[in-house]
């Protein structure tokens, strides 16, 4: 084990002493001043919690210098994707459809695919009756850009597109160079010479086509070497119209076992999509490549610490902690102690036999009685609605029982239920006998009670509700009497204020103009910056399209020495005129009436 920061132990002890001597100084200073004007000692808490506290301190400290583990050799997979660019470079691509050409969308597409192609082998061929390697095999993102500038400025003015050929050369260098396995990026407007294509793709070779053009098509625009256009190109005596086919693509790809195609027009950039496609096509092409690593062992001081830190803030807060657990505890013991019933030896026994049915109807009444009274009244109204029978009064049965029951229903709440049972228990009383006038004396008293009780709740809440609309009175009146003692005070500020203002209005209101005027102008200036302003369609045209990714804040330009660009921009001069003197060759040996864009 050792550590990747090693360098940095001397001054991180150094830092560790001076934040822990500055906190046990400060710490000294305020529970001495405690004791001084509180009169409470240090407790062995806060002597636990600020040592627990430094200790994490020290450990987070600790892992800034980057524990890490033995050498360990391991065997990673190495993505050995091959894809290879095959760009058109026909006379129909200086098409201006697209802007700002065919040709310059299909070098913008390459760049931005080999931006987001991490992992790829690039190579970069460029065709029309014959094919250029322009860019070998590689991962040089520098190199490919700029080969790929080179082919903005080619002027291939009377070369025609031979695709079924560059596809299947493209086949073979893949054989040279390996296995007959990889991706083809196409990027063409579909304008192949032959006007029919004949594929023989292995299925180890996905193929991704972009039709790059429009519908409505567009004049092959001819310019001399200094840039400067001298005309469109023409068959006839009529302007050439070259348009985008889609039928054409649909049907390369019915013949490909592996391949797809997109179409682009101005702002269109479909490298995810066509990542994605090769993605998901991959059957091969991962190599395991040795690696020696060091394992991070970093956890191994930062686990440790933020348990530390959490063990040091609950030491300093246990009084809180502890305080807050007893009033959560306590309220709900109290609260259990008070609702829980009085159950004595008897009754519990009187229970155990009731759960193995040895007790008769009237004992279980009894015990119904005695649960009531004891508090139980959940349990004594079941037996009460077991035993009794309720539409009618059962002579059997003590009318005592019918009597507890009424009362324990108007007690619960549910009155008519309870004067129900009241009023079923009077129809079966026998009016003339004393134990009946006892029971209706009872029910009397019990239902004059409880309406008796519901007056006094009623008049309780009357006075509460009259004590609450006095108080907001009495607040409503301080309030008055205070505003009216400030309208008082703000009366002679007023007079004031007014002899002031018949002042200020005698003054010329030259600077009032002046201020207007100046108002007037800047809305002037906010007009003319608006009309000044870019106007939106020009910024789309101009804003490069592989910004359009949602990078807020792009790269900054690498600088180039001199000597570079002056050695890239001779590599673009021999790499265009190597494809227009090839393509210059191949015009003289075809006859004139072939296809030529």
């Amino acid at each position: 084990m050792n550590f990747n920061n090693l360098s940095y132990l001397p001054g991180l002890i150094a830092l560790f002493a001076v934040f822990a001597i500055v906190l046990i100084l400060i710490e000294v200073k305020f529970f001495r001043m405690v004791k001084t004007y509180w009169f409470y000692n240090r407790s062995i808490f806060s002597y636990i919690s600020t040592i627990l506290f430094l200790s994490g301190m020290g450990l987070l400290l600790f892992s800034i210098l980057d524990l890490r583990g033995p050498e360990e050799r391991i065997k990673t997979p190495v993505p050995s994707n091959r894809t290879i660019i095959l760009i058109d470079t026909s006379a129909s691509m200086l098409a201006e459809d697209v802007k700002p050409s065919r040709l310059q969308k299909a070098a913008l597409i390459a760049k931005h695919f080999a931006r987001k192609a991490v992992g790829h082998q690039l190579s970069i061929v460029a065709f029309a009756e014959i094919q250029k390697k322009i860019v070998p095999f590689t991962n040089d993102l520098d190199l490919i850009d700029a080969r790929l500038d080179s082919l903005k400025t080619l002027r291939n003015q009377y070369g025609s597109s031979a695709l079924s050929l560059a596809i299947q050369e493209t086949i073979q260098y893949f054989r040279e160079t390996g296995e007959a396995q990889g991706n083809i990026l196409v990027l063409t407007d579909g304008e192949e010479t032959a006007g029919t294509i004949e594929l023989k793709v292995p299925k180890d070779i996905h193929i991704a086509l972009v039709g790059i053009g429009t519908t409505q098509g567009g004049r092959i625009p001819l310019d001399d070497s200094r840039g400067f256009r001298f005309g469109y190109k023409k068959e006839r005596g009529k302007d050439i119209i070259t348009k985008l086919n889609e039928s054409f693509f649909k049907s390369v790809v019915a013949d490909i076992p592996s391949g797809k195609y997109w179409l682009a027009n101005t702002y269109t950039l479909p490298s995810d999509e066509i990542l994605d496609f090769f993605k998901d096509e991959k059957t091969k092409g991962s190599d395991q490549q040795d690696m020696v690593i060091k394992p991070v062992l970093m956890e191994w001081a930062v686990i440790p610490a933020l348990l530390l830190l959490m063990l040091s803030y609950f030491f300093k807060a246990i009084r809180i902690f502890s305080l807050g657990l007893l009033l959560i505890v306590m309220p709900i013991k109290a609260q259990d102690a008070d609702d829980q019933p009085k159950i004595t030896p008897e009754m519990a026994q009187r229970l155990d036999e009731l759960k193995l049915g040895e007790l008769n109807k009237l004992e279980k009444l009894k015990l119904a009685d005695d649960l009531l009274k004891s508090g139980a009244k959940d349990e004594a109204l079941g037996l009460y609605e077991e035993n009794l029978p309720m539409d009618r009064v059962d002579n059997s049965i003590p009318p005592e029982a019918y009597l507890n029951y009424g009362t324990a229903l108007l007690e619960k709440g549910e009155i008519q239920k309870g004067l129900g049972t009241y009023e079923t228990l009077s129809q079966g009383l026998d009016p003339k006998s004393e134990k009946g006038k006892k029971v209706s004396e009872m029910i009397e008293k019990n239902v004059m009670s409880y309406f008796q009780k519901q007056e006094q709740k009623k008049k309780e809440q009357k006075k509460d509700d009259k004590k609450e609309n006095k108080e907001n009175k009495e607040s409503q009146d301080q309030n008055g009497q205070g505003q009216g003692q400030s309208q008082g005070q703000s009366g002679e500020q007023d007079q004031k204020q007014k002899g002031q203002q018949g002042k200020e209005d005698k003054k010329p209101q030259d600077g009032k103009d002046k201020d207007q005027g100046k108002d007037k102008n800047s809305e002037k200036d906010k007009d003319k910056d608006k009309d000044q302003g870019d106007d939106p369609e020009k910024d789309k045209e101009n804003k490069d399209p592989s910004d359009a990714e949602g990078d807020k804040k792009p790269l900054p330009p690498k600088k180039v020495p001199a000597k570079l660009k002056q050695l890239m921009s001779d590599d673009r001069q021999l790499q265009m005129k190597m494809i227009e003197q090839g393509t210059r060759d191949m015009n003289r040996k075809k006859s004139p009436k072939s296809k030529d864009w």
